[in-house]
């Protein structure tokens, strides 16, 4: 039944998981199925095989991967029968999101410091300093950070807690950390992104487990670890999910097997530190004797919460940018017109949107009897559009080109409602959407609505489950901003009064922090 069992499971995970071993002793009166991380599972399969040897049992490893024995034990799709009765993760991560009871006891039966992959040139020439700096390096941009993917790796969920912690706490560690994160592009295999590594001006810097690195070195890879002094471990946890009796002494003994000798050196033949980080006869291969010290990040719930956080973050963005040319623009703002100032700082933005956002332009007022003037409609950046190139090339095409007109005004209210409605009928779940209007002091002194009737038509329209919002950005001195907050609060967006050049920028740059917490005050 066991050996089945953990057949079963090991069908279920699929390309994640496999039969490692099956034992024929007929000692199934002291069965025991394990899921085993494929970090871990060669080692366990060896010590299970000498524990069932010595002690007539008949334990039965199966690889699986810990994402997806997380999402399989999270979900209820796995019944009381077909669960592992003892599951090694190679993390106590993956137990944020498991239904509470189901894990009775982890304890560590390894361990491996999440430490920084680099090319050997990158590392020769910046291992004292990244090893000074630790986590705190990824602050400015001496470092292109990369990340594994954080939903199918501890590794990348811990590198994540790490930075978050070495960029400090509040709004300021909020703008900081997303500064940090700013263009990163998380990777699902870590042997791709270690043979992507390549030094191009800035050194790239992939947070991974010691033992990858060592492993990559073994397998001809040129890759070199470089030790910061703090770090995150991958701690391997011991989780037995049965409840049975007899069951539960085979487990135990099977957690004391690998904890003897023989046991430790199994695991340092799998390039594991034990979990006290003691790297054994691995030192004579070159292994540092001491691990970075632990940084203590992983706590019950914080998976869970930087969950959360790293997906407002990674969300799309599809957005309507409505731009003002009215004679009010006509203004100066500094050296430049309040019109100038608004394409500089949409042209600023654009090269830091990933060409997968969605965006599209109006002009406001209009001519004719329109309120407003398509330029571009809502699409992918990257989208091809004839002549210009790509919709990205269109887009600053047309805003080199916009020119304000003595004497034209009205728009703003009738043309935010226009392209709120426009926006929120192509509605895209996942992500971000969003009216950006960008004004330099237009009034609705002529428009055919009224603010009143605005405000109150905005808020019947929008849905709190399918959310439009509107983020306002008032340029230039002497603008009034209580009309823009009261269109902004009528759909949770926001309000902006932008004074010079610094200030827009310091939008942009935190732009990833306001997903998080869109009351932030952006303080650089």
């Amino acid at each position: 039944m066991a050996a089945a069992v953990a057949l079963v499971v090991g069908l279920a995970l699929g390309g994640g998981g496999w039969l490692v071993y099956r034992n024929h002793t007929g000692c199934q009166d002291r069965s025991l199925t394990v899921t085993a991380d494929p970090a871990i599972a060669a080692a366990v399969t060896e010590v299970a095989a000498r524990y069932n040897a010595a002690h007539c049992a008949d334990v039965n490893v199966v690889t699986g991967d810990s994402a997806q024995t997380a999402r399989l034990l999270s979900s209820g799709d796995m019944t009381a029968d077909a669960r592992p009765d003892v599951w090694i993760a190679d993390s106590s991560l993956w137990f944020d999101g498991i239904k509470d009871g189901v894990v009775r006891s982890a304890p560590s039966v390894a361990s491996s410091p999440v430490v920084f992959a680099m090319t050997p040139e990158g590392a020769q020439r910046h291992v004292a300093k990244l090893a000074k700096q630790g986590w705190g390096g990824f602050r400015g941009d001496t470092y292109s950070l990369r990340l594994l993917d954080p939903e199918a790796s501890a590794t990348g969920m811990a590198s994540l807690l790490a930075l978050s912690s070495a960029a400090g706490s509040g709004a300021d560690g909020l703008q900081t950390f997303s500064g940090m994160l700013q263009g990163v592009q998380p990777s699902s295999d870590a042997t791709d992104a270690i043979t992507a590594l390549a030094d191009q001006g800035t050194p790239p810097v992939l947070p991974v487990s010691e033992q990858t690195i060592w492993r990559q070195q073994q397998e001809g890879r040129q890759v070199t670890a470089v030790y910061p002094p703090t770090a995150p471990i991958l701690d391997f946890p011991y989780a037995v999910l049965t409840a049975d009796r007899d069951r539960g002494r085979v487990a135990a003994g099977l957690l004391a097997a690998l904890r003897s000798s023989d046991g430790v050196a199994r695991l340092h033949d799998a390039w594991l530190r034990t979990p006290g980080g003691d790297a054994g006869r691995l030192i004579s291969a070159g292994l540092p004797a001491a691990a970075p010290r632990v940084l203590p990040v992983i706590r019950p719930g914080a998976a869970r919460g930087m969950r959360d956080t790293w997906t407002k973050m990674r969300q799309g963005l599809r957005a309507l940018a409505l731009i003002d040319v009215s004679d009010a623009t006509l203004a100066r703002m500094g050296t430049a017109t309040r019109t100038q100032a608004m394409a500089g700082a949409l042209s600023s933005g654009f090269s830091m949107m990933e060409d997968d956002t969605e965006f599209g332009l109006w002009s406001f007022p209009g001519r004719d009897a329109r309120p407003y003037r398509p330029l571009v409609s809502v699409g992918p950046l990257r989208e091809i559009s004839p002549p210009y190139g790509t919709r990205r090339a269109r887009l600053l095409q047309q805003i080199g080109g916009l020119r304000p007109k003595k004497g034209r005004n009205g728009g703003l209210y009738d043309a935010i409602l226009d392209a709120y409605r426009e926006l929120s009928k192509g509605y895209r779940p996942g992500m971000l959407n969003e009216v950006l209007v960008l004004t330099g002091g237009a009034s609705g002194a002529n428009d055919r609505i009224t603010l009143d009737r605005l405000v109150t038509e905005l808020q019947k329209d929008f849905d709190p489950e399918h959310q439009v919002n509107i983020t306002l950005m008032a340029f230039g001195e002497g603008v009034d901003m209580t009309p823009l907050k009261r269109i902004a609060a009528a759909t949770e967006g926001a309000a902006y009064p932008i004074r010079n050049n610094q200030q827009i920028m310091t939008l942009f740059r935190c732009a990833l922090a306001l997903r998080v917490k869109d009351d932030l005050h952006c303080s650089r």
